[in-house]
């Protein structure tokens, strides 16, 4: 199978049909992209690795506007998070889910992945809104993030290879796809008997999620890409986006026969 990294790109452009990227905005919580058919979306700025790149992070700043959505695809590849970072939002605006249902919610679910009293919950990338809604009802929840590492609350990365396949439900962020690990921690998760990929940064394509094990995609559809802008480019994040998008929660498959230990 090829890579995740290569199967998005092919994804995003099988379904591109001549867009271009009419604005684009890098803040410091997210990268938002608006397309020239009125499809926006979004990817995560993971700001703790941008390092010492100097003062011009974005190699083709000021030339972004006009060019062919299809043509920013290929930047997933990057090792230059602000490169990745664009890519999967212009990835994102072409794959909006125009056809989604009414809005969803974190509650819905919690009430989707059947969260019990015996459960391991696994976490990578903290969601905490999301992870206060399951720790009641929850046996246990572990939670992972590279940038809190230290931090209260938060196991550190290297334990993920001893805890995750411990899970019976396991979250990842999509910012595994735009730090490199989703293959590495996904392959960890194999005995969960639900995968979820969560977040805003979430492509809602289902299936290179599925085919490879995924059983939820929980993202955003944006209904509102002036106000994105306007968020993104004022610093907002994930708690600023209400009011212009709905959450999806999508189904990708069965639940599976967990396999995971205590």
């Amino acid at each position: 199978m090829k890579s995740m990294v290569e199967d998005l790109i092919e994804q995003g452009i099988s379904i591109y049909k001549g867009q271009k990227i009419e604005d684009a905005r890098i803040g410091l919580g997210y990268t938002a992209v608006r397309l020239d058919d009125a499809g926006a979306g979004v990817a995560c700025m993971l700001r703790h690795r941008l390092g010492s790149a100097g003062c011009s992070l974005l190699p083709k700043a000021g030339t972004i506007a006009g060019t062919p959505a299809d043509a920013m695809l290929p930047l997933l590849r990057s090792k230059n998070v602000v490169e990745t970072s664009m890519a999967l939002a212009t990835l994102n605006a072409l794959a909006r889910c125009d056809g989604a249902e009414a809005d969803s919610s974190n509650e819905d679910l919690v009430q989707l992945m059947g969260v019990s009293s015996s459960d391991t919950v696994g976490m990578v990338g903290d969601i905490s809104p999301v992870m206060r809604l399951i720790e009641p009802h929850a046996g246990r929840c572990v939670v992972f993030d590279e940038g809190k590492t230290g931090q209260e609350g938060i196991t550190d990365t290297e334990l993920e290879f001893v805890e995750l396949p411990k899970c019976d439900l396991v979250i990842l962020s999509a910012t595994t796809l735009l730090n490199g690990t989703f293959e590495t921690v996904l392959s960890l998760c194999r005995g969960a008997r639900e995968i979820c990929v969560m977040g805003p940064s979430t492509p809602l394509l289902p299936k290179p999620f599925r085919d490879r094990g995924v059983t939820l995609l929980s993202g955003r559809s944006f209904t509102n890409p002036d106000g994105l802008l306007r968020i993104v480019s004022e610093a907002g994040g994930t708690k600023s986006f209400g009011p212009v998008s709905r959450k999806v929660n999508m189904r990708l498959g069965e639940k599976r026969k967990s396999a995971a230990r205590p």
